[in-house]
């Protein structure tokens, strides 16, 4: 049996799941209203008369009315009361939720209308056809004698046919028509069509990209619409005012002003204030809170899908799209682009079709630069550019995005090598666009500076990409300052100027430090940080012959950049007392909604299969949120450090030598490290999944000498390196473990925490075993390990099946005397960045990633026989560290972790962890020596290198 849990419950960081629906009569809701009314509590006139069988004491209290949560979509406007004024076809969208077992009804005026809509997250989504004459729509919800009625007051159609006329000359691009149509009911008496047509040619004049007059006329029909009462047009020309000020000038302050008096409104109109979290989501993306975008886009999406707003629902995946670009992971933005695409209906307008072929274009392009091989994608990028051409040429005529997509094509002619066309495409695009925005002209001189490098013109790449420098920092533009360093550094290189280039390529990694504050845990870092990494590249590839000890620090940087930001511990200490106490209280706030949220799934046994899937569902909804809250608080202890502080001489022992290995421009970096000093190779590009034999050559062969004169062995992989058993490669005839002790070091800055470890008299053990109860090698294991320890003298406290729970583990790996943990049970890897990883405990409970990142203190040594505790690097790009169960511990402060890379057998496992054990020895490399030898004479064919040891 092996110990990878075949079924993980759903749980922190679980996969979403939309519970099934019972049944119209089984809604599961908490209290709410439609459009901002209260539920009201039916009289008692209005209460079914009870059966002799709900008889109740006349003296005890009336039940209270259930809870009834509605919402409303699909109006030709929503007015302040609320109201809802029809659209043309007299159909509307209610989405309505209630409690299990509630008798629930919906009536537009008098007619009953069918529960035979499609059930979204727990409610019921009804398309409710209202007759003439129907002045209100009402649900009421009934249960237990007491019923919860919403009622929301219906109006008539609006009937403007010379707006609706206008409104087609505009879509159709025949801009002066409009403009002419519009103009007359914009100086007419009628206040609503005023309003509505002051809105209208607010977009006739973006079209014409005359953006000042845009904005005043957005700001006329705002007020305009605040008098008549007319609030979903009112958040609709909001919407577009941000849009505006956000895109053309980057006007942050100006464009947030223009949505947060929205909030107070949002009650009354759910459909708006679904659209809201989008345009904040498109703030954040453009002033670099990568992080805030994404929670606020995945809150948009639900919304939109519980109002059936297919639409906006198609808009939010291309920006979520977008922003996986951004971490690096652009196979997956190209898919989510791709399904935008086949959601767009046939006929929609031609300025929607010319944006989503844009966007793919751009999609195709970010996966031809991750691609070995781009043909293919750039193939792709440039016909979906064209297409987008054709129609910013012709039905869709806005010269600003008509631009983008000119730059679009530049890029991809660029990256084909058509350097001719690419510059013909640029002057292009600056022709049609003159006042670009700051993130369209970043790319112009980006553009340009790789045009001069390209034609032998360093002097004028430099110029060009110093004035990136500057209009970078002016408008906030993170991506630009780092493309300006690197671009820098580039032509200072070809200028013949090592020392300045390698500055500049230094200033690049720092900045790549600061960027991944943006990049939320579990959505990508490794590939973000992946995708920034050429500075770090071409820093370490420059200085391998010039500067190996100043090589060697860079690499080291580079690589444990994405862990070293995680650590907490020893930075807590230098926060003020305002600052840790905000820390603390949201450190506290994590443990406490974690332990009960684990404690949840205690009784899930109890539930049906729908109740069980649906509840599932609900705790991964709140485990996820309460991940984010956590990475959120890690902010607090990361803000004011240096992005990329110096990295110190690694603390090796005596005979203790480090091969680190870094990616250069063409192949790898090897470093051979001792208390005596750096040795540098370059080593050409190998694939992880070659021989044994032709990896241990090309390794290990170059580093003979010094592997020969050493007896402990410390290997710093990077990226696709890290997958390498190098305690398996072959040397003089044997495994390298037969030669010497091998641990993997993650190099973290430091070592191990200070204070975390349980250093001095700290003797105590932890052994938890099979907390399912389904692994009988588990249990003996814990056995033979609890008794081996106390014949050593150690304290074991043990917690056994059942009586593993979160809470009890939690707690007991904090305690001051625990100083070695010894897991014996499954492990399963998950997730981005390694995030949902956990150790399954009893009652449905896990010991997450997040949960190992917030102990206040580590065991010093810690022991995971289970499956995949020590792998990592499951997202396709992701370079530096990886995380893992393993390095979660390690990054919380314990000096040392025994863990495997991939599944392993129960029995296997059993036999080596007893021998570990039994070895009896303090260096954890010394005790998987000999447990592994073990193995290897028992059972040779067995996978008896899956286990490492792993050290900071």
């Amino acid at each position: 049996m092996s110990r990878r849990r075949a079924i993980r419950a759903a749980g922190l960081g679980a996969a979403l799941v939309v519970p099934a629906l019972l049944g119209a009569a089984a809604l599961v809701a908490r209290s709410g209203a439609l459009g901002g009314a209260t539920p009201s509590a039916g009289g008692a006139g209005d209460q079914p008369a009870p059966s002799s069988g709900d008889a109740r004491d006349p003296a005890s209290p009336a039940a209270p009315p259930p809870p009834l949560e509605v919402e409303l979509a699909g109006c030709g406007a929503v007015l302040a009361g609320p109201a809802c004024a029809l659209p043309d076809d007299r159909a509307i969208r209610l989405w309505i939720k209630a409690p299990e077992g509630a008798r629930v009804a919906v009536e537009a005026g008098a007619t009953p209308i069918p529960l035979d809509g499609a059930p979204i997250q727990g409610g019921l989504l009804v398309r409710v056809p209202v007759p003439d004459g129907a002045a209100a729509v009402s649900v009421t919800a009934e249960q237990n004698g007491a019923r919860a009625v919403v009622r929301l007051p219906l109006l008539p159609p609006l009937a403007a046919p010379a707006l609706a006329q206008a409104e087609a000359l505009r879509r159709q691009g025949r801009l002066d028509e409009a403009a002419s149509a519009l103009g007359g009911l914009a100086s007419g008496q009628d206040p609503t069509l005023k309003a509505l047509a002051i809105g209208k040619l607010a977009r006739v004049d973006l079209a014409r990209g005359r953006i000042p007059e845009a904005i005043a006329r957005f700001e006329a029909s705002i007020r305009a619409h605040r008098a008549a009462g007319r609030l979903s047009d009112e958040f609709l020309d909001r919407f577009a005012l941000a849009y505006t000020l956000l895109y053309n000038g980057r006007r942050f302050a100006e464009a947030r002003a223009a949505l947060d008096p929205l909030a107070p409104l949002e009650a009354s109109h759910p459909e708006g204030r679904a659209l809201k979290p989008y345009y904040d989501a498109l703030l954040s993306f453009e002033s670099g809170d990568l992080r805030a975008a994404l929670r606020q886009l995945d809150a948009s999406a639900a919304a939109a899908e519980r109002l059936g707003l297919r639409d906006h629902r198609r808009h939010v995946l291309q920006k979520r799209a977008e922003g996986l670009q951004l971490l690096g992971r652009p196979l997956e933005a190209q898919a989510l682009l791709r399904e935008a695409e086949a959601s767009l209906p046939a006929g929609s307008p031609p300025c929607e079709q010319a944006a989503l072929q844009n966007n793919l274009g751009w999609g195709a392009l970010q996966v031809a630069w991750a691609s070995a091989s781009p043909g293919g994608a750039l193939a792709d990028a440039e016909a979906a550019l064209e297409a987008a051409l054709a129609l910013y040429g012709g039905p869709c005529p806005r010269p600003a995005e008509r631009a983008n997509a000119l730059t679009n094509l530049a890029l991809a002619k660029l990256e084909a090598g058509q350097a001719a066309r690419a510059r013909a495409l640029l002057g292009e695009a600056r022709r049609t666009d003159p006042s670009p925005d700051p993130g369209v002209a970043m790319y112009w001189l980006d553009v340009e500076g790789r045009l001069a490098l390209d034609g032998g013109d360093a002097a004028g790449a430099l110029r060009r990409y110093e004035r990136l420098a500057r209009l970078a920092e002016a408008s906030a533009l993170a991506e630009g300052r780092y493309r300006a360093a690197l671009g820098r550094g580039q032509a200072l290189e070809a200028l013949g100027q090592p020392d300045r280039a390698v500055a500049a390529y230094e200033a690049a990694e720092a900045l790549r430090g600061e960027l991944s504050l943006l990049a939320p845990l579990g959505e990508g870092r490794g590939a973000f940080l992946g995708r920034l990494e050429e500075g770090a590249r071409r820093a370490v590839d420059l200085l391998l012959q010039r500067d190996p000890g100043r090589a060697l620090a860079a690499a080291r940087r580079s690589r444990a950049l994405a862990l070293a930001a995680l650590r907490w511990v020893d930075r807590v200490a230098s926060l003020d007392g305002e600052a840790r106490a905000r820390w603390e209280a949201a450190l506290s706030a994590y443990r406490r909604e974690r332990a009960a949220l684990d404690e949840e799934g205690r009784d899930d046994w109890r539930l049906s299969s729908g109740e069980l899937e649906a509840a599932r569902a609900a705790r991964a909804a709140r485990g996820r949120s309460i991940r984010a809250r956590f990475d959120e608080a890690l902010l607090l202890v990361r803000r004011g450090e240096p992005a990329a502080a110096p990295a110190e001489a690694p603390r090796l022992g005596e005979r203790e030598l480090m091969l680190a290995f870094h990616p250069i421009r063409d192949g790898w970096a090897g470093f051979a490290v001792t208390r005596d000093g750096v040795a540098a190779r370059r080593l050409p590009a190998l694939d992880p999944a070659a021989p044994a034999a032709t990896l241990a050559a090309r390794l290990l062969g170059p580093f003979e000498a010094p592997l020969r004169a050493a007896g402990r062995l410390r290997v710093a992989a990077h990226g696709e390196l890290e997958r390498i058993d190098v305690h398996a490669l072959p040397w003089d005839g044997a495994p390298l473990v037969a030669r010497m002790p091998v641990v993997y070091g993650l190099d973290l800055p430091g070592g191990a925490a200070p204070g975390a470890g349980g250093a001095g008299a700290a003797r105590g053990a932890l052994v938890v075993a099979d907390p399912q109860r389904d692994l009988p090698a588990a249990r003996r294991e814990a056995d033979a390990v609890a008794a081996a320890l106390e014949g050593q003298g150690r304290a074991v406290e043990r917690l056994s099946g059942g009586v593993a729970t979160h809470a009890a583990v939690a707690s007991a790996l904090e305690r001051p005397g625990i100083a070695l943990f010894h897991y014996a049970g499954h492990g399963f890897f998950g997730g981005i960045d390694g995030w949902d990883s956990g150790l399954p405990l009893a009652g449905g409970g896990q010991l997450a990633v997040s949960d190992i990142l917030s102990l206040r203190r580590a065991p010093a040594q810690v022991v995971l026989s289970g499956c995949d505790t020590a792998r990592t690097g499951a997202a396709p790009g992701a370079r530096g560290l990886g995380l893992g169960l393993a390095q979660a511990f390690l990054v919380a402060g314990a000096g040392s972790v025994i863990a495997a890379t991939r599944p392993v057998d129960d029995a296997l496992a059993e036999r080596m962890m007893v021998a570990l054990v039994a070895a009896g020895q303090d260096d954890p490399g010394a005790q998987l020596r000999e447990a592994t030898l073990a193995a290897l004479r028992a059972t040779p064919s067995s996978d008896w290198a899956s286990f490492r040891a792993l050290v900071p």
